[in-house]
C-alpha cells in the first residue's frame, strides 16, 4: 500500500485541517450520547449516589447502600449471545462464482475469527451495547508470522465504547455508510515525546488549534475516511458495458451505439495516524472499500434528527436508585430501632447490675434478681416489652422498586430462573422466551454487524490473500484442512490433478447469518434426542448406535462408535457408502478398476466373434476330426469367457458393496492382477494346435 497524497495536501498549508474540523464535528455531535454513555457505565459499576447526598450522608453518618439489580440483567443478554454465536455464511452471487470457493470463503473466515479470538471482540462490544447503547470491534492487518510478509486478517476487540468516534448522521443500522472515524488515545506527554521525538510542536499548548488535542496529556488518534471518485459506466446497444476509457477510445462509434450510461462513486478508504499537530503515520489507502469499524447498537431514538443512544441501565437508573434508597432507609431503621427494655422493680435488679447492663448485648444463661414484696404481696420478676416493628412499607417499597426496574428492561424474574407459577418444562421455556423477546434486539443488532464484517472480510480476502499460498480453513464443527490459492487462475476454481486450486479474486459473494446453538452444544442435544429414540425402542441401537456413541463427549467415543459401525447391516453400510463423498487417491483407483472393467468386455466381445468365426468353419466342414477339433476349441473360448463374465461380475459387486477401506486394500490388488498380461487361448499356439493325430481344420 504506497503514501497517497490527496488534493487537500497539495492545496491548504494545513493538510490536518481538515481531520481537526471533522473530529471537533464528530465531538460536538456525539457529546450528549457519550456523557449519558459514560454515566451509564459509571453507574453499572457502582457509583448509583450523587456525589453531595454520598457527602451528607457520611456526615450524619447514615448508610449509603448500593444493591446492584442491573448487571445481572446485563450478563443475562450477553450470555445469551456466547451460548448463540452467530455464524458468517459465504454465498455466490454471479456466474464467476461458484459453491467450493464460496466454502473456502467460509472456511478462512472461520479460521480468522479462531485465529484471532473473534468471539471475545462480539462480547465485548454486545455488553457495551446493552451496558451503554453502543460498542464496537475492528478488523485489522498482522503479519501472518515472523519470517513471512504473508498477511493475515484479525478481528480485535475495542474495551472502550467511548475511544472511537463516528461521523455523525449515519443511517445504516451497521454503521456501513459512515464517511469518517476516529480511535483516540490519550498519551501522557513524556511517552509521547518517547515514542514520537519532533512530532510536538512548540506552540501546541498555545496554539487554540490544537485545543482539543492537547490537556494534561496528548491525543492521537487513528483516522479513517472515505473518499469517493466518480466514475462513468456505459451501456451499448448490444449490452456490452464499458468503461469510460473504453468508451472515449470508439471515437465517433461510440456516441452513436450508445444506449445509456450512469454514474458510479468509487469508494478508497484512506488511514493515518495524527497527533492534531502532525501525521505520525502517513495517509495510506486501506485495500477495501469499506472502513473496518463495527459498531452494535442498543436501544436507538430518533428525535428530529437527533440520535439517542441507551442500553438497558439508563430506562431502569431511577428505579435502581429508589430501591437503594429503600434498602438504605429499612437498613437504618433497623439498625436505629431500640432494643426491647426490660421492666423490673426498684430494687430487683441493683444487686447484678453489670449482667443486667449487658443484656441486650450479651447472651447469658442466667439472670439473677432479689425478690421483691410490695405490701406484704411478691412483685413479678422483671420482664421484656416489646420492640417497635419496622413499617412494613419499606418491604413493598422494595418490590415496587424491583418491578420498576424490571418493566424499565423488559426481564422479569423468571426470564432469570426465578420460580414463578409455571411448573411444566414447556410452561417455563415460554416463559423465559418472553424475556428474550423484551431484549432480542441486542442480539438481531450483533448479527447486523457481524454480518457487515462478513462483507468487509470477503472485500478484503482477495486483496490480503493476493499470493500463491496455502491457507488454513476451518470447518462448521471445527474440523481443520486447508486450501491451495492461486491468483492467477482464469476461474474461481480449477481441478489440477488430485488437487483443486482456487483463485479468490474472481467471481462475487455475498453474506449472510445464520444464528443458534455452537457445535458441541448442537451434538450434546443430537446424543440426548438419540438416547430417547433408542430407549423407546432398543433396536434402532443396531441402527445408529455408532452415531449414538459418536455424539458422547467421553474419551474412546469414536474408537467404541467405529467398532458398532462393523456391526451395521451390509445395506445400511452400502447406503451410507453411496453418499460418501471418494478421497482423491480412491477416485483415481475406481477410475482405473472401471477402466480394467472395460477392457475385460472389450476382451470378451473379442472372444465372442472369434467364437462366431469358428462356429461358421465348423459350419463349413464336414470332416469329423477336423468338426471334433472346432468343438474342443469353442469349449476352451466359451470356458474363457464365462471365466471373464464371472470376474467381471465379481469385481462389479466390489465395486457397489465395498466401503472406501476396503476398496483401498483390496481393490487396487485386484487392479493389479487383471492388468497383468495372461495368454489367451483363442490366439496360443497350443490352444491352436490340434491334439497329436488330429488334422487342422484350417489346413
Amino acid at each position: 500500500m504506497d503514501d497517497v497524497t490527496t488534493e487537500l495536501d497539495k492545496t491548504d498549508e494545513d493538510p490536518l485541517q481538515e481531520i481537526r474540523d471533522r473530529y471537533k464535528e464528530a465531538e460536538e455531535y456525539w457529546s450528549d450520547n457519550r456523557s449519558a454513555a459514560l454515566e451509564d457505565i459509571r453507574f453499572g459499576a457502582g457509583e448509583q449516589w450523587p456525589e453531595e447526598i454520598i457527602a451528607q450522608r457520611e456526615r450524619d453518618q447514615r448508610p449509603c447502600l448500593v444493591v446492584d439489580k442491573l448487571n445481572q440483567y446485563i450478563r443475562q443478554i450477553v450470555n445469551d449471545g456466547r451460548q448463540n454465536r452467530p455464524s458468517i455464511k459465504v454465498r455466490p452471487v454471479d456466474s464467476g462464482a461458484d459453491i467450493e470457493t464460496a466454502k473456502v470463503y467460509q472456511g478462512i473466515i472461520k479460521h480468522i475469527e479462531e485465529r484471532s479470538g473473534a468471539d471475545a471482540a462480539y462480547d465485548c462490544a454486545l455488553n457495551g451495547a446493552a451496558t451503554n447503547g453502543f460498542g464496537f470491534f475492528r478488523i485489522l492487518t498482522e503479519y501472518a508470522g515472523d519470517e513471512t510478509f504473508d498477511q493475515d486478517l484479525v478481528i480485535r476487540r475495542i474495551r472502550n465504547p467511548l475511544s472511537v468516534l463516528i461521523s455523525p448522521g449515519i443511517q445504516e443500522a451497521d454503521g456501513s455508510d459512515m464517511r469518517y472515524a476516529f480511535i483516540v488515545e490519550s498519551m501522557p506527554k513524556a511517552d509521547f515525546k518517547r515514542e514520537y521525538p519532533n512530532k510536538l510542536p512548540e506552540d501546541f499548548e498555545t496554539n487554540d488549534a490544537y485545543r482539543d488535542w492537547f490537556g494534561d496529556e496528548v491525543l492521537v488518534a487513528e483516522y479513517w475516511c472515505v473518499k469517493e471518485e466518480q466514475r462513468t459506466l456505459y451501456l451499448m446497444e448490444d449490452g456490452a458495458v464499458l468503461s469510460k476509457a473504453d468508451f472515449d477510445s470508439l471515437g465517433e462509434l461510440g456516441p452513436q451505439s450508445l444506449k445509456e450510461s450512469r454514474n458510479i462513486p468509487k469508494r478508497t478508504v484512506m488511514r493515518a495516524k495524527v497527533s492534531g499537530a502532525d501525521f505520525l503515520e502517513p495517509l495510506t489507502e486501506w485495500p477495501g472499500k469499506y472502513i473496518p469499524l463495527l459498531i452494535i447498537l442498543g436501544n436507538e431514538t430518533d428525535v428530529e434528527g437527533k440520535v439517542s443512544l441507551s442500553g438497558i441501565i439508563r430506562p431502569a437508573k431511577d428505579a435502581q436508585r429508589l430501591y437503594n434508597y429503600a434498602r438504605s432507609a429499612f437498613a437504618e431503621r433497623v439498625a436505629l430501632a431500640p432494643k426491647a427494655p426490660w421492666v423490673a422493680a426498684e430494687g430487683q435488679v441493683e444487686d447484678y447490675a453489670d449482667d443486667w447492663n449487658t443484656a441486650n448485648t450479651s447472651n447469658h444463661s442466667v439472670l439473677r434478681y432479689r425478690p421483691t414484696s410490695l405490701s406484704g404481696k411478691p412483685v413479678p420478676p422483671p420482664q421484656r416489652t416489646s420492640a417497635a416493628d419496622v413499617p412494613a412499607g419499606f418491604s413493598q417499597d422494595m418490590q415496587l422498586s424491583e418491578h420498576d426496574i424490571q418493566g424499565a428492561i423488559g426481564m422479569y424474574a423468571a426470564s432469570l430462573g426465578a420460580p414463578s407459577n409455571e411448573r411444566s418444562g414447556k410452561a417455563i421455556m415460554a416463559r423465559q422466551k418472553e424475556g428474550d423477546v423484551g431484549t432480542f434486539h441486542y442480539h438481531d443488532n450483533l448479527n447486523r454487524a457481524i454480518r457487515h464484517a462478513g462483507r468487509i472480510l470477503v472485500d478484503l480476502i482477495p486483496n490480503i490473500y493476493d499470493s500463491n499460498r496455502v491457507v488454513r480453513i476451518l470447518g462448521y464443527d471445527g474440523a481443520s484442512d486447508s486450501a491451495e490459492l492461486d491468483p492467477n487462475l482464469p476461474t474461481a476454481s480449477q481441478k489440477q490433478g488430485v488437487k483443486t486450486l482456487y483463485n479468490l479474486g474472481v467471481g462475487t459473494y455475498d453474506v449472510a447469518v445464520s444464528t443458534g446453538p455452537s457445535y458441541n452444544t448442537l451434538r450434546q442435544e443430537a446424543a440426548e434426542s438419540m438416547a430417547e429414540m433408542v430407549q423407546a425402542n432398543p433396536n434402532l441401537m443396531g441402527v445408529i448406535g455408532d452415531l449414538l456413541v459418536k455424539n458422547m463427549d467421553w474419551p474412546g467415543a469414536d474408537e467404541i462408535s467405529a467398532r458398532l459401525k462393523l456391526t451395521l447391516a451390509p445395506e445400511i453400510r452400502a447406503a451410507e457408502q453411496a453418499g460418501k463423498d471418494i478421497s482423491p487417491e480412491l477416485q483415481e483407483a475406481q477410475a482405473e478398476f472401471q477402466k480394467q472393467l472395460q477392457e475385460k468386455d472389450q476382451m470378451m466381445e473379442q472372444a465372442a466373434q472369434k467364437i462366431e468365426e469358428l462356429q461358421q468353419e465348423v459350419d463349413k466342414n464336414t470332416e469329423a476330426n477336423s468338426l471334433k477339433q472346432d468343438e474342443i476349441l469353442i469349449k476352451a473360448a466359451d470356458t474363457e469367457i464365462k471365466a471373464y463374465a464371472a470376474e467381471t461380475q465379481r469385481l462389479s459387486a466390489v465395486a457397489a458393496a465395498m466401503t472406501p477401506e476396503q476398496i483401498q486394500q483390496i481393490v487396487l490388488q485386484t487392479i493389479q492382477d487383471l492388468i497383468t498380461p495372461q495368454e489367451n487361448p483363442l490366439e496360443s499356439s497350443t490352444a491352436n494346435t490340434p491334439p497329436e493325430g488330429v488334422e487342422s481344420p484350417m489346413e
